[in-house]
């Protein structure tokens, strides 16, 4: 059996965190600076430095370049049951903030063909929008709505922060079942910026079809997500994050 050597670094990086624990300290909250934490636990900068990497990797805290080091926020939890697309915030429960980015009508084409099974001349909806939590961007997400399911969408209902409430109230579409997937990926240029992330960082792809009452598909899905921002409950199960 395989031992693990509790190195000086591993042994503070589990202080820091039972510290942390025991006074109390919440999402978003400002640690000590790594020379008030080297005199606390008499030991020098360097080595608890290697033990806040620790903390950085697995996700407790995060750093803000000339700022110091914060417990991380909370993960936002996606019920993979729910079809809403509601996603809110882990530390107040309001909904994230949207912008619309793209709202236009076009043509299917062979990409999307091929994704949502439907002929190449198709005509869909495309919504990209950014969410934020707290100012901070958190999701990229594109959607696309068949023309034939949702006839007339206008520009407002497309900024609707629960498009899909939205819809389900005005043109009594209820969605039913849904088949979805998560994937690890990473960041391209557009990407990156839009999360204020480095092109090529790891970043979780949530995709998947839904489909109504009728067996009509209702909606297909793209979504960019920081992998440590977000965890996927589905009932019965542990988070997935």
């Amino acid at each position: 059996m395989k031992k693990t050597l509790l190195t000086l670094d591993i042994i503070l990086s589990k202080e820091i965190k039972y510290m942390l624990t025991e006074q109390n300290y919440r999402p978003g909250d400002k640690l000590p600076s790594e020379r008030e934490l080297a005199a606390a636990f008499n030991v020098q900068r360097l080595t608890i430095r290697g033990a806040l990497n620790l903390l950085l990797a697995d996700n407790t805290i995060i750093a803000k370049p000339r700022s110091g080091y914060y417990m991380a926020p909370g993960r936002i939890l996606i019920n993979t049951r729910d079809f809403s697309m509601d996603y809110r915030s882990a530390q107040t429960g309001q909904p994230l903030a949207s912008t619309l980015l793209t709202f236009r009508k076009r043509r299917v084409g062979l990409r999307l063909s091929g994704k949502m099974l439907l002929p190449e001349d198709a005509v869909v909806y495309q919504i990209d929008k950014l969410l934020s939590e707290a100012s901070e961007p958190v999701c990229l997400s594109h959607i696309y709505l068949p023309e034939s399911v949702y006839p007339g969408l206008t520009r407002e209902q497309a900024a609707s922060d629960s498009i899909l409430s939205l819809l389900a109230a005005g043109e009594q579409i209820q969605i039913e079942k849904s088949n979805q997937r998560v994937t690890l990926v990473y960041a391209n240029e557009e990407e990156g910026r839009l999360l204020s992330l480095t092109p090529g960082a790891p970043v979780m792809k949530y995709k998947g079809l839904m489909y109504d009452s009728l067996g009509r598909l209702a909606v297909f899905f793209e979504q960019i997500m920081p992998n440590n921002r977000f965890a996927f409950l589905s009932p019965g199960k542990r988070p997935l994050h």
